[in-house]
C-alpha cells in the first residue's frame, strides 16, 4: 500500500526482477521518475545519457519498520546525482542484480557489478552514479537512527552519534550476506498474498537481520570494537534480558521472570541495567513496549476494527488515559492519530 497522497503511475509491462506485486511507480517520463523517487530516497538530478534507447523507470518497494527494500531500473543509460540533501537520514546498500553501476561517493570510485560487487552510501553525502542500460538493482534503505540504536543495543550503551560507514566496494562474504538478506526479504513478500501483511513477529525478525547484517558486514568506525570486545558477566545478563523483551509479540515478561531467565536476582538485574543502559529494567521494558505499540498502530487498518485500547492492552498498558499520555510524550502524537493514518507500505 502506498503512503497517503502518493501518485500511482501506470503499471509496467516489464517482467524482470522481484517484488512484482509491490510496484511503487513505472513511468517513461524522466521528470516524473525524479519526483516519484524523491518520495522514498533523496532529491536527485537525473540525466538520460542515451536518447536512442527507451527510458522506462521502474520502482518496487516493501518496508519492514526502519528498512526498505527497493527494486529499481531505468531501461537505458542514466546518470543520477545526489547533492547531499535527502528525505530523511539513511544508509543505502546498493546490490546490482543485472548490469553495472559506476558509483562515486566520499571520494571513492567503485564499479558495482551484478554478482560481484555491492556499494554503500549515506544520504548525508553527495553521490554520482552512472547506470548501464541493462542495470537493475536491489537497494536496502535503512534509517540511520535505527542502525545507531541497534549498535547501541549490541554494545549495551546509548546509541552512538558518530557512527560512520566507510565508502568502498563490498565483496566476498560481506556482499553475499547482504545479498542473501535482501533476497530473503524479497522472497518473503513474493511468496505471500500481497493483500495479507506479514506477521509482526516475522517483520521484526527481518528488520533485525537487516540491521545486524549491516553492522557486522560493513566497514565502520565501531566494527573492530563490536567484534573484539569481551562481554563482561554483568553485561551478559542484561543482554539476555534485552533479547527476551525484544522477542515479545505481546507483553509477556515480568521483571522477576526476566531475572530468573538471565540467572540473576532482581536486584542484580536492576543494577546491571542502571550500569549498562542508565535506566531500570522497568523503564527499558516500558520504552520498548511503547515502540512496539506504535508499530502495531502504524500497521493496523482502522477499518478492520482495531482499537487503541486493544493495542495498548496487548502491550501491557491497561489504563487507556495513561497510555495515551505516555504515547504522546514519547512520539509527539496521540495513539488515535497514528491509528487513523493507516499503514504506510505493506
Amino acid at each position: 500500500m502506498l503512503e497517503h497522497g502518493d501518485v500511482v503511475a501506470p503499471r509496467s509491462s516489464r517482467d524482470e526482477g522481484p517484488l512484482h506485486a509491490y510496484e511503487r511507480y513505472s513511468t517513461k517520463d524522466p521528470v516524473e521518475a525524479l519526483a516519484l523517487s524523491a518520495a522514498i530516497l533523496s532529491t536527485n538530478q537525473l540525466v538520460v545519457s542515451n536518447q536512442d534507447q527507451r527510458f522506462e523507470a521502474t520502482c518496487r518497494a516493501v518496508r519492514v519498520h526502519s528498512a526498505w527494500l527497493l527494486y529499481m531500473s531505468y531501461g537505458t543509460d542514466v546518470v543520477v546525482d545526489r547533492l547531499g540533501t535527502s528525505r530523511g537520514d539513511y544508509l543505502a546498500v546498493v546490490l546490482p542484480i543485472d548490469g553495472h553501476v559506476q558509483l562515486r561517493h566520499q571520494g571513492s570510485e567503485i564499479d558495482l557489478v551484478a554478482g560481484e560487487t555491492a556499494g554503500v552510501t549515506s544520504s548525508r553525502d553527495a553521490m554520482h552514479a552512472r547506470w548501464s542500460d541493462q542495470a537493475s538493482v536491489l537497494t536496502l534503505r535503512i534509517d540511520s537512527q535505527a542502525v545507531e540504536h541497534a549498535l547501541g543495543n549490541l554494545l549495551l550503551e546509548p546509541p552512538p552519534a558518530d557512527l560512520r560507514f566507510r565508502s568502498g566496494p563490498v565483496t566476498g562474504p560481506a556482499r553475499l550476506s547482504l545479498a542473501g538478506t535482501a533476497e530473503l526479504l524479497a522472497a518473503s513478500y513474493d511468496g505471500k498474498d500481497p493483500d495479507s501483511p506479514l506477521p509482526a513477529l516475522v517483520t521484526r525478525r527481518l528488520e533485525e537481520q537487516i540491521l545486524f547484517t549491516v553492522l557486522l558486514g560493513l566497514d565502520h568506525n565501531y566494527r573492530a570494537r563490536l567484534l573484539g570486545e569481551r562481554v563482561r558477566p554483568g553485561r551478559r545478563s542484561v543482554r539476555e534480558a534485552i533479547d527476551l523483551v525484544s522477542a515479545e509479540d505481546q507483553a509477556t515478561w515480568t521483571i522477576p521472570e526476566l531475572a530468573r531467565a538471565a540467572g540473576v536476582t532482581v536486584r542484580a538485574l536492576e543494577l546491571g541495567f542502571r550500569k549498562e543502559l542508565g535506566k531500570t529494567p522497568r523503564e527499558f521494558i516500558r520504552e520498548q513496549r511503547l515502540i512496539r505499540a506504535r508499530d502495531d498502530l502504524q500497521r493496523a487498518n482502522p477499518g478492520d476494527g482495531t482499537t487503541v485500547t486493544e493495542v495498548a492492552c496487548r502491550w501491557g498498558f491497561w489504563h487507556a488515559g495513561r497510555f495515551a499520555t505516555s504515547y504522546s510524550e514519547r512520539f509527539g502524537v496521540r495513539p488515535a492519530t497514528t491509528l487513523r493514518s493507516g499503514p504506510a507500505v505493506r
